[in-house]
């Protein structure tokens, strides 16, 4: 995951807050994630609220602003740390490690009760390797423990394979699951899915998207024409401009509950 990360480093720091329409610094665009996480804590409060792959801190300062875990610890957990030094909430406690890496007791004492975040990290770790992440994050949490992510789905497999088939054409290895595959990858590692709502979705330019993945105008227009040939046009999730691409990420926040192995049923979804 980290070798993915690093080639999108070039808008990391300072211009992390602009990127896709400053879609990942937009309060009201993640309200609905803060307001799911106020009131699972509201019910069961945490002593350490933990956000995975959590970047600049903009998620947890979010929190913090809305009064959310004011008596918890606050952890950001990434990888990089040209995000982690754009910390600017003095609450926030800095982890640079992987999320496939960190320990929960590398975080703050196993025995106090934790709540684990994330949003929009999911679709870097691969096909391959979601599954066995899922079950690592399981391995950290105890039973009873919430789980809150918000994250890269699609309603069907048509959607999904434009979506994949794009960030293929783009060199990176980034996988959409189906919104029913992760419920039951979900199920299978010890999860259970308790709610999922929509959130807002992410509209992804040809032009933004080259930016970020120092993609020429010639590859633009490649990725255009394969794209066409292979989908055409999928309103929900992909369209073509004079020049380039449109394209949507339909994200859904999903709430889930640590139980003991080979509790569920692997067709559990809600």
């Amino acid at each position: 995951m980290e070798d993915y990360i690093g080639k999108e480093k070039v808008v990391h720091g300072r211009r992390w807050g602009a990127l896709h329409g400053g879609y990942f610094s937009d309060p009201t665009i993640v309200r609905p994630l803060v307001e799911t996480a106020k009131g699972i804590l509201a019910k069961s409060p945490a002593d350490v609220v933990v956000d995975l792959g959590g970047g600049t801190g903009f998620l947890l300062s979010q929190l913090a602003s809305h009064g959310v875990g004011v008596d918890a610890t606050l952890v950001d957990v990434d990888c990089s740390e040209a995000q982690l030094a754009m910390i600017d909430e003095e609450g926030i406690s800095p982890v640079c490690t992987s999320i496939g890496g960190f320990r929960r007791g590398d975080v703050a004492a196993e025995d106090k009760r934790f709540f684990f975040m994330m949003r929009s990290v999911l679709h870097y770790i691969g096909e391959n390797g979601l599954s066995p992440l899922l079950r690592y994050l399981r391995d950290q949490a105890e039973e009873g423990e919430f789980f809150v992510h918000q994250s890269a789905s699609f309603d069907n497999e048509e959607e999904a394979a434009c979506l994949n088939a794009l960030y293929r054409h783009m060199r990176t290895r980034k996988w959409y699951p189906t919104v029913n595959d992760l419920k039951r990858r979900l199920a299978n590692s010890g999860w259970r899915v308790t709610a999922t709502i929509p959130a807002p979705s992410l509209l992804l330019t040809s032009d933004d998207i080259g930016r970020r993945y120092a993609l020429h105008t010639s590859d633009i227009a490649r990725i255009r024409d394969m794209m066409a040939r292979a989908f055409g046009e999928m309103n929900s999730v992909f369209r073509l401009t004079p020049s380039g691409f449109h394209a949507n990420l339909h994200y859904r926040i999903y709430t889930c509950v640590a139980v003991p192995p080979g509790l569920l049923d692997t067709a559990q979804t809600e």
